[in-house]
């Protein structure tokens, strides 16, 4: 290089150009493997990435499209079907801008267990306003066929082709739900199932069950209620609106109390506010955990091909000392590396677009896909073309910044202390150098500081307690349905004292008490008009009530909310409330404790409150209804059950929606832990040879100054357990403080206790298995550290 006349230092310099393309040529020639394999590996690090970012964003969207799709209605409400006046007032109440009244009609359902249906439909459905999604059959044509709810169809068995024949009743058998009628005297009505539809919302006016307008024109003399449908004007005021059709329900009450409104009291929901906070806490979960799966995976990844990028190129450092002396500068050396791997970026980015094209098959994960509008392939071009463009340009960035870095001067290598070393060795050699070895890495211009591997292995151990913590209190909540107020082995509707003396009586049954559900109105509770309340009078043994905080009211003038009106009102134990009664006046309450009330209606789990049940009367706005719980004998539950569902409507006990979603969640926390792992073994398994490799000149002096090799594999045994042993101290108890916090809000959103379930077992056994994999990871580099001569010659 000396003798390198200027002339050929002017070539190389002014024809910076075609020498940075001849390097370019040359680099492609010698390292395309190497390049092509590290290229490879990113695109599917890239699209794995991108694929659970296209799931995840499915998944958040899922619902509001099903929104769109179905043009779900901004408010619905249920009057008696012989209250005409209060059905045309609705139209002209404030912020009304469309309206479609239906029908619907209940009847019993033949066969041998006792079951009441709703079936609803409509004359002149309009084409942008509640409109469901048909995910399975056909829409229903003729007066004779119905589409029937998906969840329906889920709990029942029924499907597409099976045939429903029900006996209607009429408004004054309706009046008589909970006193009995005998056999229905309406028209029995055949409908079979052509099709499963889809909606956001089923609750409240909108019937399991939906015929055709012809059904409606057919039966409209018997229908015992009508449903209105709601489209509010943008920016209406909903509470403007419940209120005005609140006076209209009382001054139609006023004039004259109709047969069927005892029984259908004129209640108002907002399906496209009142949005499930279950469905919306699930929907953060899943989306939040494949979030860290690809932030997981994408860093992982990018850690893993950003080394071997710099071994690649600091494998060839001797052609950049070459180009250097030949008058190429830094950045043109870094220049012809990246056009080098032009080709290979195209190759990774076409890899990253093709899974995450291929990630369109995917539905949304969990419950969510109960939510998804168009089932099946529903390709992300967006994803597609952003993934595969942003991976081509990372890798390029990645090339250019390791090119760069194996360009410039060789790091600073701190060697052991020249004094005292072998009085130390004899003493305690492998602590003390393990020790130095680790923290030599802080004036390493190639390693990562110590303080930062260990804030990352920090980092991976609480998000692996976490996920182990979440995982373990979904499968304990999920196990347990007296933690969500499902304490019974089914429940009686319109509890008669006959048949619960009888049921009493009856040596299959362990307990039963009697619940009272109504409505009462909360002072404190301005955007709510009314809230379920729930009183239970035990009849026999005790059946459990599923207590988060205190106790359940023991007297008169005691109330315990759910978990969902103690967040939304920010009320504990001690608070007062003032609730209104319905004759006018109001009365003080104080607040016992934060309890799961049981699954009476419809409405979201955990959004109720409990009195006693002397004060239930007083207080609901409504005329309680009875229902009578039962805990069975052991092995009882069968034929108790099949036995009174032949003379009484009994329901069997069932998963509700809140806890089905998060049962869907399977094993995302287990995975996500898993993909933890893997990544925090990769990475230390990556600190540990990159360590070993750094001070292989210091490993090289003291087998000189008589080290064995088992002392030296006990010095990097040191080293790991001073990069896990600080993480795991750190880890644990971070970890299940997040975890706390998250289970606090999903569980609380959901309706049910927020306590955490510590995973006792899984964190006992999880800081041996650190250290253990630890410790056999430092074999892998103490195994591979170079001879002593070769190390001092070739530093």
């Amino acid at each position: 290089m000396v003798g390198l006349s200027s002339t050929g230092q002017a070539r190389a310099t002014g024809g910076g150009t075609a020498a940075v393309r001849a390097v370019a040529r040359a680099e492609w020639r010698a390292g395309r493997r190497s390049l092509l394999a590290l290229g490879l590996l990113a695109g599917l690090v890239a699209g794995l990435a991108l694929a659970a970012g296209v799931l995840a964003d499915r998944t958040r969207t899922a619902y509001p499209r099903l929104v769109e799709a179905t043009a779900l209605d901004d408010a619905r409400v249920l009057v008696a079907a012989d209250q005409p006046d209060l059905v045309e007032e609705i139209a002209r109440l404030p912020g009304v801008e469309q309206v479609w009244v239906t029908s619907t009609w209940i009847g019993q359902l033949a066969g041998p267990a006792v079951r009441y249906l709703s079936v609803g439909a409509g004359l002149d459905p309009p084409r942008d306003l509640v409109r469901p999604v048909v995910v399975e059959g056909r829409a229903a044509a003729v007066v004779d066929e119905a589409v029937i709810a998906e969840g329906f169809a889920a709990d029942s068995g029924l499907g597409v082709g099976d045939e429903l024949t029900l006996s209607l009743l009429t408004l004054e058998e309706i009046a008589r739900f909970d006193t009995g009628f005998g056999a229905p005297d309406g028209e029995t009505v055949r409908l079979r199932v052509v099709g499963v539809a889809r909606m956001p919302a089923w609750s409240g006016a909108l019937a399991g069950v939906l015929a055709t307008p012809a059904f409606a024109e057919r039966y409209a003399d018997a229908a015992g209620a009508r449903p209105v449908f709601v489209r509010l004007a943008p920016g209406a005021d909903r509470q403007a609106f419940a209120e005005a059709f609140e006076a209209a329900a009382a001054r139609a009450d006023a004039a004259g109390r109709s047969v069927a409104a005892r029984h259908l009291p004129p209640l108002v929901d907002f399906p496209t506010a009142d949005v499930d906070p279950g469905v919306r806490a699930a929907a953060q979960t899943l989306t939040g955990g494949l979030a860290v799966f690809a932030a997981v995976v994408g860093a992982g990844g990018l850690l893993v091909v950003a080394q071997g990028l710099l071994r690649h190129h600091r494998s060839r450092r001797r052609d950049q000392d070459v180009e250097s002396a030949l008058g190429l500068t830094r950045a043109q050396r870094s220049a012809a590396r990246v056009l080098a791997a032009v080709p290979v970026a195209v190759a990774a980015g076409a890899v990253a677009g093709g899974i995450a094209l291929a990630a369109g098959v995917l539905e949304p994960v969990g419950g969510q896909a109960r939510f998804e509008p168009s089932p099946g392939f529903r390709p992300a071009w967006w994803w597609v073309l952003a993934g595969g463009i942003g991976t081509a340009l990372v890798w390029l960035g990645l090339v250019a910044a390791s090119a760069a870095m194996a360009g410039a001067s060789l790091p600073r290598v701190v060697p052991p202390a020249p004094s005292g070393v072998a009085r130390l060795l004899r003493r305690r050699p492998a602590l003390f150098v393990g020790l130095r070895l680790a923290q030599s890495g802080q004036g390493s211009r190639v390693g990562v500081p110590v303080a930062a591997t260990v804030l990352g292995a920090a980092a991976a151990v609480a998000g692996i307690v976490a996920a182990l913590a979440l995982g373990a209190s979904l499968d304990r909540l999920v196990g347990t349905p007296a933690r969500y107020g499902y304490a019974a082995d089914l429940s009686l509707v319109d509890a008669r004292e006959a048949d619960v003396a009888a049921l009493v009586a009856d040596p299959r049954v362990a307990a039963l008490d009697v619940t009272y559900t109504g409505h009462v109105r909360l002072l404190a509770d301005p955007g709510r008009s009314e809230t379920e309340v729930q009183a239970y009078r035990p009849r026999k043994g005790a059946v459990p009530v599923e207590t988060v905080e205190g106790r359940v009211p023991g007297a008169l003038g005691e109330i315990a909310l759910g978990p969902r009106v103690a967040q939304r009102l920010q009320a504990v134990v001690g608070d007062v409330l003032e609730v209104a009664r319905p004759a006018g006046g109001t009365v003080t309450l104080r607040v016992t404790g934060v309890v799961v009330p049981r699954p009476e209606a419809q409405g979201p789990l955990g959004d109720a409150v409990v009195v006693h049940p002397a004060q239930v009367a007083e207080l609901s706005q409504v005329e309680p209804t009875l229902s009578g719980y039962v805990v069975a004998a052991p092995g009882a539950a069968e034929s108790l059950l099949a036995d009174l569902s032949t003379r009484l409507e009994v329901i069997a006990r069932e998963t509700p929606d809140e806890i089905r979603n998060l049962d869907d969640l399977g094993h995302l926390p287990e995975i996500l832990a898993a993909a933890l792992a893997a990544v925090a073994a990769a990475g230390l398994a990556h600190a540990l040879l990159t360590a070993a490799r750094r001070h292989a000149r210091e490993v090289a002096v003291l087998s000189v100054l008589g080290a064995t090799p088992r002392q030296v594999r006990a010095a990097l045994a040191v080293l790991a357990l001073a990069l896990v042993l600080p993480a795991l101290a750190v880890g644990i108890p971070v970890g299940l403080g997040v975890a706390r916090v998250l289970w606090w809000q999903l569980a609380t959103a959901t309706g049910v206790g927020g306590d955490l379930a510590v995973p006792a077992g899984s964190l006992a056994v999880l800081g041996p298995v650190v250290v253990a994999v630890a410790l056999l990871l430092a074999l892998v580099p103490a195994r591979r550290t170079a001879p002593p001569a070769v190390a001092l010659a070739g530093g």
